[in-house]
């Protein structure tokens, strides 16, 4: 977004010299032909629609003020208010689209129609309550003569030319703006600072305030300017009258009346520029702070920072802004890039550290899991193995449309690394209980069971330690409960739990476990075969383990039986 540059300059004058001819050529064809028209107004319109607001008024104003020294009567100066109002409604009806289609164009004329009630209140000022010597002349007289004061005949008669006049001039404009190369179309819609209005509504809702605020400042310091004009004119002019009267020889009545129509010619044309000043002032504050900020702020609101690439991106995006207004704004621009590139930076170092923070927790949780597959000389590789089970159990889950609000991404994830420490609580029990060749005594096995408090007890700890993640809390609801039954039963362990009271987590480590407990051999039994072992496990569907996880494992078989054969106790 740059300022306003010598090219931008360059096109604007030639947009402004072309509209003025063309007002010019228009008017001299009806002097030349006597034609009851004017056709002064097709250049500011065309200028308005296609440049934009600001610079058709200013076309409008100055075809005025060159038509006003160069006329007999001079008379042209003071309609300057009124092309100006014919620019603003041209720019409006461009910007709402009604140029693209030719019925647009009989949703503009009756404003303009409404516009030639103001034109002969001004004609009825300028021409000193008579009938103005205009183009609707003929027409005046003509109703004045049925019996019309002169203000409702002149109202009547400029309706008569006007209509025709602009109807004419709206479809020149019409033809001009589709015979002008697509290249100029864009150049000038550039230019004309319309291209704020490509944003969204959310976006022009949070900064057309600001264009809002000038506008409404810039009315009000103008119309002040206005009244003290129109004051100073008139008091000015009433002075000056009566000073070239003797003493009590004047009408006091009739100067008053002459003063208030010279101040209404003098307020006609400086109310015409004013208009122009404040136009150029909104669109120099909408190119040079509006549309900056507005560029500015969408891009912030797009800023993404979930991820490196996504930051990458959304930093280019926001130094290809290039502002350039040479004011504080640039200075903000400059800042905020600095800003979102330190922020970049900093997620990047922070997302590091992290990695590493999350790497030191993962190894020292499998650094835990080996030292209880050491201590335990039943296990071999059966905490590796039951950790793909129920990465393989939580995925075909999901696959399936169940439990899908838990199975999440970074669920999966904690859960895979959570899972070799289900039986961290083992590190506690006694050699003489945990590897004993035989059968367990009641008593020992009591002994063994506590293995699951004993577990959460130490993730407890570790968590107070090292932070509260998400795979220590899997960790905890799978050490603790994934001996507990479906249904409730006796057998489960240590709360008696059942259903879904029972956290998702340890229900899938409770198939896991015990699948891989039926397929693997101990010093106390002979592994079970697939058939066999999975035969079990279909028995107990509904009693022992959710029926959901059954169905789940079921379809997963293929993949299960790999994991078991890649970690074989063979190869431990």
């Amino acid at each position: 977004m740059r300022g306003i540059s010598k090219k931008s300059l360059y096109y604007t004058l030639l947009l402004l010299a072309f509209g003025l001819s063309i007002n010019r050529i228009g008017r001299m064809i009806t002097e030349a032909f006597a034609s009851p028209l004017y056709l002064d107004s097709i250049g500011t319109m065309f200028t308005a629609a296609l440049g934009g607001i600001c610079p058709g008024m200013f076309v409008g104003f100055l075809t005025n003020m060159i038509g006003g020294l160069t006329d007999t009567d001079g008379s042209t100066f003071y309609y300057g208010t009124i092309n100006v109002l014919i620019a603003l409604i041209a720019g409006v009806a461009a910007h709402r689209g009604k140029f693209r289609r030719w019925y647009g164009l009989f949703a503009i004329l009756p404003f303009y129609l409404l516009l030639s009630i103001p034109v002969s209140a001004l004609s009825y000022v300028i021409y000193d309550c008579q009938i103005a010597d205009t183009a609707a002349a003929p027409a005046v007289r003509e109703f004045h003569s049925w019996g019309l004061a002169v203000f409702p005949a002149q109202v009547l008669g400029d309706f008569c030319v006007e209509a025709p006049d602009k109807l004419i001039s709206l479809i020149v404009t019409f033809c001009m703006l589709h015979l002008t190369p697509m290249h100029l179309r864009k150049t000038y819609f550039d230019l004309s600072g319309r291209e704020f209005y490509r944003s969204s509504d959310n976006d022009r809702t949070h900064v057309s305030s600001i264009k809002r605020q000038i506008a409404v400042i810039m009315t009000i310091a103008g119309l002040a300017v206005v009244a003290v004009a129109f004051s100073v004119s008139y008091k000015t002019y009433m002075e000056a009258k009566v000073a070239g009267y003797p003493t009590s020889s004047y009408d006091i009545k009739a100067i008053r009346k002459e003063t208030l129509l010279y101040s209404g010619k003098m307020l006609s044309a400086v109310f015409g520029l004013l208009l122009c000043v404040i136009s150029y002032a909104i669109l120099l504050a909408n190119r040079m702070v509006v549309t900056p900020l507005l560029r500015m702020m969408r891009e912030m609101r797009r800023l993404s920072y979930d991820t490196g690439e996504g930051r990458d991106r959304s930093l280019e995006k926001i130094r290809a802004l290039n502002i350039d207004t040479k004011n504080e704004i640039e200075e903000l621009y400059h800042a905020m890039t600095k800003t979102v590139a330190d922020i970049d930076n900093y997620i990047d170092k922070t997302n590091e550290q992290a990695k590493t923070i999350s790497d030191l927790h993962v190894n020292i949780i499998t650094t835990l899991a080996d030292i209880v597959e050491s201590r335990d000389e039943t296990t071999g590789y059966h905490v590796k193995r039951t950790a793909e089970y129920s990465t393989i159990l939580a995925k075909e889950l999901r696959d399936e449309g169940e439990y899908t609000e838990d199975l999440t991404d970074a669920f999966i994830d904690a859960l895979g690394i959570a899972a070799p420490l289900h039986d961290i609580g083992k590190v506690r029990i006694p050699d003489a209980i945990l590897n004993k060749p035989s059968r367990l005594t009641d008593e020992e096995y009591s002994v063994i069971k506590t293995h699951t408090t004993l577990g959460a007890t130490m993730l407890d700890n570790a968590a107070a330690k090292l932070g509260d993640t998400a795979y220590l809390r899997l960790a905890k609801h799978i050490a603790l409960y994934h001996h507990e039954w479906w249904n409730g039963g006796p057998k489960g362990y240590p709360r008696g739990l059942e259903g879904e009271q029972i956290p998702l987590p340890a229900r899938i480590m409770a198939v896991a476990d015990v699948l891989d407990a039926l397929l693997s051999k101990r010093s106390y039994k002979s592994g079970f075969t697939p058939d066999q072992a999975f035969a079990i496990m279909v028995e107990e569907r509904g009693t022992h383990f959710d029926p959901k996880i059954i169905d789940a494992l079921l379809n997963a078989r293929e993949r299960i039986e790999e994991v078991y054969h890649k970690y074989s106790d063979e190869a431990a």
